[in-house]
């Protein structure tokens, strides 16, 4: 004979709920390790005060909108063994109550074709087989409706269980669609209120060299930009003295004209590995 457990297919999708609202709380769980674990959190004490509080209240509102679908998922991963007679009480089962109605009224008896109606005669029945001033023969009666009872009550329990389960997994995924656009935004603006730009570390060289650059229109534009007079090159063109260096730059140049002096200033530009030449801003 077959082992097969019979209700199994309930347990299963169960199961299959279950992990899929762990994958959900693994989610939302990443996003707070991004930000707390990826150490962006400690950035907020550098911040100026209207960043820092555009950050706290952005990470505050990403914190809160998380909560809502972790709440739920931990809801359904910690759901308890429910008896019949809190799924015909309970206020949290009405909706659930009336999708089994409505396949129990297809498949069962009119007298238990509802969850409640099967319960009350659960119920009946247990009350004649337990009352001493009842008969033998109806106290026996009742133990045998009891026993043709006994499948239908499990099957009605798990079918119930399982349609309370798949309510609540429908009540998460539309918590959690419904805030993604929302913790979307929150972590934009948390990301742009923290970031900052990163200017390139500057190193100061024990040497300063001198640099032979090809002498171009827009060297010209840029020490006239700086505060170079044109009239302090026209005869001969400024030395470049290189003072420090950055990462990927060559940085600190001073631009100094033959005849340094308040009306022909030294100017401090930028010249690149391909010696192209902008002001140090």
């Amino acid at each position: 004979m077959p082992d097969t457990d019979p209700y199994k297919q309930y347990a299963d999708t169960r199961t299959s709920l279950r992990d899929t609202a762990k994958w959900i709380v693994t989610i939302v769980g990443a996003t707070v390790v991004l930000v707390i674990g990826g150490g962006l959190i400690a950035k907020i004490a550098d911040l100026d005060i209207l960043p820092r509080l555009i950050a706290s209240g952005s990470l505050l509102a990403l914190a809160f909108v998380c909560m809502i679908p972790l709440k739920g998922a931990i809801n359904i991963v910690a759901t308890r063994v429910t008896p019949l007679r809190e799924m015909v009480e309970s206020p949290d089962f009405a909706t659930a109550r009336r999708i089994v109605d409505a396949w129990m009224r297809g498949h069962y008896d009119p007298r238990i074709d509802t969850v409640e109606k099967l319960y009350n005669e659960y119920r009946d029945q247990i009350g004649i087989a337990n009352d001493a001033r009842r008969t033998q023969q109806e106290r026996d009666d009742a133990n045998g409706v009891l026993q043709e009872l006994q499948p239908r009550i499990r099957e009605i329990i798990e079918l119930t269980s399982t349609e309370q389960l798949r309510l609540k997994f429908d009540s998460l995924l539309r918590a959690t669609l419904s805030i993604l656009p929302i913790a979307g935004v929150a972590l934009f603006i948390f990301l742009m209120s923290t970031h900052k730009e990163d200017a390139p570390n500057e190193k100061l060289l024990a040497k300063p060299v001198l640099l032979q650059l090809a002498w171009s229109a827009d060297i010209e534009d840029v020490l006239k930009k700086g505060g170079m007079p044109a009239k302090c090159f026209a005869k001969t063109t400024p030395r470049f003295l290189q003072i420090s260096e950055k990462s990927g730059l060559r940085a600190g140049v001073l631009a100094m004209p033959h005849e340094l002096s308040l009306e022909c200033p030294a100017v401090r530009v930028v010249v690149t590995n391909a010696n192209t030449v902008y002001l140090d801003n």
